[in-house]
């Protein structure tokens, strides 16, 4: 004969007892605290900076300042309206790009930097590549908004890796020296509007 199992069930007037309970969590909170706490010392503790072997002072007093302005979207935010990214080199007026695959205004910015990359005047690589780098330092502005794809495919565009005339695809078969690239480049924000 089977043994049957006796269920218990708790009474109506019965009370739990919750304080070993919240007892238990407490300590567990407790224990976490303290020990997140150590880790955290001992992981800043552990960061050491390399020394640096090819850093120099940079000297660019009299080069030619370029502020490239950006803002927008390259994915669609509002399903009734295609995403669309601004790129604007004062003083001309902006470049819109509207679509995924409209590249108008990368097309119209490599155009302009092919320009102030004839015209700078030029020094050697340091890094020994036989390139002649502009005396420019070009400023890239992104406003709040602005996805941080369209900022990295601008950089691309600076250092001439891509090419937008060709759906973005990576530039093949060219002499590096032959590319006209840009390697001082600073970023910086601004508020939505601000000029």
């Amino acid at each position: 004969m089977a043994h049957k199992k006796k269920r218990v069930f708790a009474q109506i007037g019965d009370e739990l007892d919750l304080v070993p309970l919240i007892d238990v969590v407490f300590l567990i909170l407790l224990f976490f605290i303290l020990c997140g706490r150590l880790t955290i010392d001992a992981r800043t503790e552990q960061i050491t900076v390399p020394p640096t072997k090819t850093a120099a002072k940079f000297e660019n007093k009299g080069w030619e300042r370029v502020v490239v302005n950006v803002f927008g979207a390259t994915q669609n935010g509002k399903r009734d309206q295609p995403p669309a990214s601004s790129i604007a080199v004062p003083p001309m007026a902006p470049w819109l790009s509207k679509g995924t695959d409209n590249y108008e205004g990368y097309q119209k910015l490599r155009e302009t930097l092919n320009k102030i990359h004839d015209r700078a005047e030029k020094y050697d690589d340091p890094k020994s590549t036989g390139m002649k780098l502009p005396k420019v330092i070009v400023e890239v502005r992104a406003d709040a908004e602005t996805e941080y794809r369209v900022v990295q495919e601008i950089q691309q565009i600076l250092s001439d890796t891509i090419d937008p005339y060709n759906n973005m695809l990576p530039r093949q078969g060219v002499d590096p020296k032959q590319l006209k690239s840009f390697v001082n480049v600073d970023f910086t924000t601004r508020r939505p509007g601000e000029n």
